[in-house]
């Protein structure tokens, strides 16, 4: 697929919408920044934030558009995996309302550190070096995101799939270890969960963790661990402890929960 889009200052919106056709299509992408006042694009298959024309197949100049998009939300929506990944349209829409001027970037926002790579002569060869290391930037987020929402996809069929530990209604066990399993059990969703359980066959122990009373809280919604010369490890700010197997785990939580 050969893209055209402009030359000189590059931003988040191009950049972005780029960076979503490497992530999220099969395409073997080639893309040519050229003049601002091209108008023979007939050798591209994408024309993007350039062209002064949109028609959301081929040319995907956000300049003709009067809805409030940049090329990275015009590019987003022709790849339609907004519901897919919530996250990923939530930053879009920051890209969005960045480069329409309904809100600008902070200086640390995804927006500002993209245009941070602009070089100091826009008009150089290295120029074009940065707008590929901005592209791959872009891309190396996206990527982070999608596997991000993919996990979280995983984790709560995990979640549904675990049972109870030791027949204690307050003791979840988790049917294999996911990272992500805090976002479905907490003091919000699931208050009747007081600790979560889980075996690391690789370490070959067992570990349990206390839920946060809310998604990114430090809060714990049950009590905390109590140091015991039973377990391998408790943190000193007892929401987190390892026994050498489940039999210690069972004896030691029964104190506990």
């Amino acid at each position: 697929m050969k893209i055209a889009t402009h030359k000189g200052i590059f931003h988040a919106d191009e950049v972005t919408a780029i960076a979503l056709l490497k992530v999220f299509t099969d395409e073997d992408i080639a893309v040519s920044r050229v003049e601002h006042d091209s108008t023979d694009f007939g050798s591209f298959d994408m024309v993007i934030d350039i062209g002064k024309k949109f028609d959301g197949v081929k040319l995907f100049d956000h300049h003709q558009y009067k809805g409030g998009k940049s090329s990275a939300g015009l590019i987003w929506d022709y790849i339609g995996l907004q519901e897919d990944y919530p996250k990923i349209s939530k930053l879009i829409k920051i890209v969005d309302d960045n480069d329409t001027g309904v809100a600008k970037a902070e200086p640390f926002e995804y927006s500002s550190l993209l245009k941070c790579y602009n070089h100091r002569d826009i008009h150089s060869q290295a120029q074009e070096k940065q707008f590929e290391k901005a592209v791959k930037f872009a891309q190396t987020m996206l990527i982070s995101m999608a596997e991000a929402q993919e996990d979280l996809e995983e984790a709560k069929e995990i979640v549904a799939n675990s049972f109870l530990f030791d027949s204690n209604t307050a003791i979840l066990e988790l049917e294999r270890f996911t990272p992500h399993w805090t976002s479905y059990i907490n003091g919000v969703l699931t208050p009747h969960i007081k600790a979560v359980v889980w075996e690391d066959e690789e370490e070959g122990n067992y570990k349990v963790k206390i839920p946060s009373k809310r998604l990114g809280s430090f809060d714990l919604n049950g009590k905390a661990l109590p140091q015991d010369d039973s377990m391998e490890f408790v943190h000193s700010a007892g929401f987190f402890a390892i026994a050498k197997d489940e039999e210690t785990m069972k004896s030691y939580l029964k104190k506990v929960v």
